[in-house]
């Protein structure tokens, strides 16, 4: 009976009810709505258009058209003559017969590269590495939904097809002979590092220097010196350049001390005095902070310098990293790039090595700990981890705070929709909050949601979007508790549209609101 109200009340307000074949459809809320008993499908069917647009290659003049048409092309391009330029270092180390894993390499890339330029349909994985058959299972789903004409480059949504196109890259890799393991990102992200050597001494001087006996004040000053080095640090990112070499334009502690206009949403004060000053203890007794890692490198290394920092004055028991279990995007985080960051430092000596030292023997002692679920590396957004991937949503559910670092993070944050800015950064979550969440990004997409009304029209008056893509402002957002709604409600799929720019947080399930509990 619910059900039919709601259907005849979704028609009487007019709404649509065609779904476009401009966002994938696992995507889409009914998908991460299956699995709860309590809420109607059918109901959730009739009122998903009620969420915000995921972005798309469909519109001309977007940064997302721009990104397809030039950057993955020139990504891709830059790719292939890395391949090539390593050809004879190849053939030395493995023989004549490596000659045919780089030619396979660069047929495969040079490929993809003109069927992404030329919008051609996406084709199954081929190779047999990193749950290809759930990729190809996705593929066919899509298919069944819209046709297979419709699955394109630029049709299918950006999230999914920018996820895609890295693992394709990593695929055809993997279908070598001698090269399955071959990081085809490894050399420009040690470029970035290496680039940033004087930025990092300075970051680590200052660590060492202030992790001692400091009154509350002090300390106060100095996590939110850490946080803002973190949150600038996301401005070294080699996918946004396309893998050209990618220099930060000011230290992250010069740009922690005077980037405060940059940052447009700003909860620095509730983090660290409702949070970071008193971590509560899971369920083990130990405060554990996650750090779901986006770039290695400069940024990698101030995240870092963060956990370091933390554990040694004991506001926290541990530090888990988050990364991915292959190269992707260019310059993400892998368990090689964490590897090869230790020994490194070690080599440098003086503080680089100190560093080394610290952070070695918090390995051994399993307080600080590398992890690289493969949900990291899939193209659902978070709001479907709890379906998708319970045991990591278990995981970070034992976390006494969760920093998200990075553009991509939070596009996963909030399911790559163009959510109103004003849309409160909870309700933007669509539901997902393991645990408190810390977002730190630099904007490098056309998405954002918690930005205030003052600050959401003044960006809206700026003369073009490209404050949105271009790296140079940022947000520091945290959520931790649910709203409490305790009894069944009934919105309008139309009114609930409306309300996104409201102060009222509501989970976003469709036309229904459902009975929970809130977190801490």
């Amino acid at each position: 009976m619910l059900g039919l109200w709601s259907r005849r009340f979704c028609s009487a307000i007019g709404r649509k009810s065609i779904i476009l074949p401009t966002a994938a459809a696992f995507l889409m809320p009914t998908q991460w709505l299956s699995g709860m008993g309590s809420v109607d499908n059918e109901v959730a069917n009739q009122c998903n258009n009620s969420l915000p647009p995921i972005l798309n290659g469909i519109k001309e003049g977007t940064f997302v058209t721009y990104t397809i048409a030039e950057r993955w092309p020139k990504t891709l391009a830059k790719a292939v003559d890395h391949v090539h330029c390593k050809r004879r270092e190849f053939m030395e180390q493995y023989g004549p017969e490596a000659d045919a894993d780089v030619k396979s390499i660069i047929h495969e890339l040079s490929e993809l590269r003109y069927r992404i330029m030329t919008d051609k349909p996406l084709e199954d994985l081929t190779d047999t590495v990193y749950h290809y058959d759930m990729w190809n299972k996705l593929l066919a789903d899509l298919r069944k939904e819209y046709g297979e004409e419709q699955v394109t480059w630029y049709r299918m949504s950006w999230l999914f097809t920018e996820c895609f196109l890295y693992r394709k890259v990593v695929g055809a890799v993997a279908k070598t002979k001698y090269l399955k393991d071959f990081d085809i990102y490894r050399e420009q992200k040690v470029e970035a590092f290496n680039g940033h050597l004087q930025e990092t001494k300075d970051g680590l001087d200052y660590v060492f220097s202030v992790a001692k006996d400091l009154n509350e004040q002090q300390e106060k000053e100095t996590l939110e010196t850490l946080l803002k080095m973190s949150l600038w640090g996301n401005t070294c990112d080699l996918s946004l350049s396309s893998g050209d070499s990618s220099q930060m334009k000011q230290s992250p502690i010069e740009a922690a001390r005077q980037s405060d206009h940059k940052i447009l949403c700003n909860d620095l004060k509730v983090a660290i005095d409702s949070f970071l000053l008193k971590l509560k203890p899971n369920k083990n007794g130990s405060r554990e902070l996650h750090i779901v890692l986006d770039n290695a490198g400069p940024e990698l290394m101030v995240d870092l310098m963060l956990g370091e920092y933390l554990m040694e004055t004991k506001l926290v028991d541990k530090t888990v990293l988050h990364g991915k279990e292959y190269p992707y995007f260019v310059s993400d985080c892998t368990a090689g790039d964490f590897k090869w960051t230790l020994e490194e430092l070690n080599k440098l000596g003086g503080v680089y090595q100190e560093m080394c030292r610290k952070l070695s023997e918090r390995v051994n002692k399993n307080e600080l700990v590398y992890e690289d679920h493969p949900f990291w590396s899939y193209p659902h957004p978070y709001c479907e981890m709890k379906f998708k991937a319970p045991d990591l949503y278990e995981r970070l559910s034992e976390a006494s705070l969760i920093v998200f670092k990075g553009d991509l993070n939070y596009r996963k944050l909030l399911a790559d929709r163009e959510w109103p800015y004003e849309t409160p950064f909870k309700t933007a979550l669509n539901g997902f909050l393991p645990a408190p969440v810390l977002a730190l990004r630099s904007l490098k997409a056309e998405l954002v949601a918690g930005l205030s009304h003052d600050v959401s029209e003044k960006m809206k008056a700026e003369p073009d979007k490209k404050w949105l893509s271009s790296g140079d402002v940022g947000v520091l957002s945290i959520v931790s508790t649910f709203l409490v709604v305790t009894a069944w409600t009934l919105i309008s799929c139309q009114s609930f549209s409306h309300s996104m720019s409201t102060s009222m947080s509501v989970r976003p399930y469709g036309c229904k609101i459902l009975m929970f509990s809130g977190y801490g």
